[in-house]
């Protein structure tokens, strides 16, 4: 562990420690949506700190972690669309609708 000074959201700038880890496990949360859509999250971490701060409710200490989400769609085949100005995912001037509409594909 190495000490570091970080700003918070708040604008506060404190002392805090910078945590090495290693990761266990990182799992996918699934959602299953009413139209059939699968939705899969997944939190990567990239950095870990531990603040001089202490929670007054429990006494654990404050951490703060940086991470990035990933998200996966699977969506069912008749809800998906072809990109505004395509036609078999070229480009093509002929079937176009208006901007930003899609293709419905069938």
């Amino acid at each position: 562990m190495r000490k570091v000074k970080v700003r918070l959201p708040n604008g506060q700038e404190i002392e805090a420690m910078d945590v090495d880890f290693e990761t266990v496990k990182e799992d996918w949360n699934e959602y299953k949506l009413e139209d059939g859509t699968v939705l899969r999250f997944k939190t990567i971490v990239s950095s870990i700190i531990r603040t001089e701060n202490y929670d007054p409710m429990t006494g654990d200490p404050v951490y703060h972690v940086r991470s990035t989400n990933v998200l996966r769609v699977k969506v069912p085949p008749e809800m998906k669309r072809l990109p505004a100005g395509t036609a078999g995912g070229k480009k093509s001037g002929a079937g176009r609708g208006r901007e930003g509409e899609g293709v419905e594909v069938g």
